[in-house]
């Protein structure tokens, strides 16, 4: 296939992001947002074309899509759109950075006919990681060809790839509802360090460089409302999945086996493939 184009669906943080890191490495990309005014600010800021209707753009050029929207429903309107599901009939890739549920990955990407070019592709980083190029990408899908792996080296600092559909979002939204944790303990250690007389700046710095660190709770100062929102949104969806939060149930009285059960698992498995 000699298209070269990439349309970004969604141009908020992570799409947006992703969309100005294409342009950078000199790929031919346009942004595609059905907000116009979001389109026309981000072309305006990344000089890069953007456009807020399907039909504006040229789609027999186009070789990769990547879906950035919010829902899974979004995602499923955006495939069953006919100019998409032209182009990927026609053997171009999508790449769906949208966090979904698994049940929601497996649904949208195992409900077409076999040979599709269609990845799962959560992300993790926070916008300006998107925009770097240094998000870490959670692959499952058929094997990438060479286009579609020097494009996710475009984007991606480190790459996964997981056995199936739907492990990928399991394991965006088991890390996120850790990290949703990790920063409510790393607030409420602040606190107690606070009314205990401690200087909150002095007590973070602590943690920071001991044995309480983590890369959430070393955030909190610029921990803005919009990512504890998601992190939240992103609990929720997995104690959906589960029927319940994994999390919920932890108790200080079971650390050590718990701790001794997963060094076990880590002793018999290996770090999964990377592109």
């Amino acid at each position: 296939m000699d298209r070269t184009r990439i349309v970004v669906v969604g141009l908020g943080g992570i799409g947006g992001g992703m969309a100005r890191r294409l342009a950078d490495c000199d790929r031919d990309v346009v942004g595609l947002d059905v907000d116009a005014l979001r389109a026309g600010a981000w072309s305006a800021s990344s000089g890069t074309p953007a456009v807020s209707v399907f039909e504006d753009i040229d789609w027999q050029t186009v070789r990769c899509v990547v879906i950035a929207v919010r829902t899974a429903p979004q995602v499923e309107s955006v495939l069953s759109r006919p100019e998409v599901s032209s182009v990927l009939v026609d053997g171009a890739s999508v790449f769906i950075v949208t966090t979904m549920t698994p049940s929601a990955a497996r649904a949208v990407i195992g409900g077409g006919p076999a040979g599709l070019r269609l990845f799962e592709l959560p992300v993790s980083g926070g916008e300006v990681k998107a925009a770097q190029g240094e998000l870490t990408g959670l692959l499952a899908g058929p094997e990438p060809d060479e286009f579609e792996r020097d494009l996710l080296r475009d984007l991606f600092a480190r790459t996964f790839t997981l056995d199936a559909v739907g492990q990928p979002s399991l394991l965006k939204l088991i890390n996120n509802g850790l990290a949703t944790h990790n920063a409510l303990a790393a607030a409420v250690a602040l606190a107690t360090a606070h009314e205990g007389g401690i200087d909150a700046s002095v007590a973070c710095s602590v943690i920071r460089t001991s044995s309480g660190s983590s890369v959430i709770g070393d955030g909190l100062a610029v921990l803005s409302d919009n990512q504890v929102d998601l992190l939240v949104k992103d609990l929720q969806l997995l104690s959906d999945e589960l029927m319940g939060s994994p999390f919920a149930d932890m108790s200080v009285d079971e650390i050590k086996p718990r701790v001794v059960a997963a060094r076990a698992l880590l002793s018999a498995t290996s770090e999964g493939d990377q592109l």
